[in-house]
């Protein structure tokens, strides 16, 4: 992905539309410009700069045009590791590869299989934090059923999307859902919650390697 010279992203969503002025303690951004989107091609050869540098750099698309940006990233994409069900054998998959699943996280057609995590059709974005409370779900309702009784807990996705990004062990920038709509969090909440470990010191406690 390259960001076009001149066009900057910096800005993002909040409660009134954009994340706070300097809400990563850094200066506000400069006015958006217009920037170009290009789909269904890729690069004829990779970029002579290291990705993340800043720096003028040229590249040219498969179908022969040129790019010039100030700064260029990798950017993988995502795809759904669930080639082991392509049989359909236990269900068939969406045309993205996920599992169809119930408002419990059953497969569906299947009360004793669940499913959690980017694999599920749940209509989110595909987050940790996401897999952990699918996590939470499920793990409820096996344990009713391992009592006899029947599985209740259901998961809701969050009206908003929910994001930690940490810049450093000291800023970043994040949202969460809110009663009234998504919230902005501060540079410090962000730190505090994921910036100083990256959720390490959570499973080193839950697995107990602390």
């Amino acid at each position: 992905m390259a960001r076009q010279a001149g066009d900057d992203r910096r800005s993002g969503r909040g409660t009134a539309g954009r994340l706070p002025r300097g809400v990563a303690g850094g200066p506000a951004p400069p006015a958006r410009r217009p920037g170009r989107l290009r789909l269904g091609t890729g690069l004829a050869a990779p970029p002579a700069t290291e990705p993340g540098r800043g720096g003028t750099v040229t590249v040219t698309t498969d179908d022969g045009e040129e790019i010039t940006a100030d700064i260029w990233f990798r950017a993988y994409g995502v795809r759904i590791n669930s080639g082991y069900l392509a049989d359909g054998r236990l269900t068939p998959r969406t045309p993205q590869g996920q599992v169809p699943v119930t408002e419990t996280l059953n497969v569906r057609g299947h009360g004793h299989v669940y499913a959690v995590g980017d694999i599920t059709d749940v209509p989110e974005t595909k987050r940790a934090g996401y897999a952990m409370q699918h996590a939470e779900v499920v793990a409820g309702n096996i344990a009713a059923q391992l009592r006899g009784e029947k599985a209740t807990a259901e998961y809701r996705a969050a009206s908003d999307p929910m994001i930690l990004l940490p810049l450093g062990p000291r800023g970043g920038v994040g949202q969460l859902p809110g009663p009234g709509g998504p919230d902005v969090l501060p540079a410090e909440t962000v730190a505090e919650y994921k910036g100083a470990d990256l959720f390490t010191g959570r499973f080193a406690e839950l697995f107990g390697t602390a």
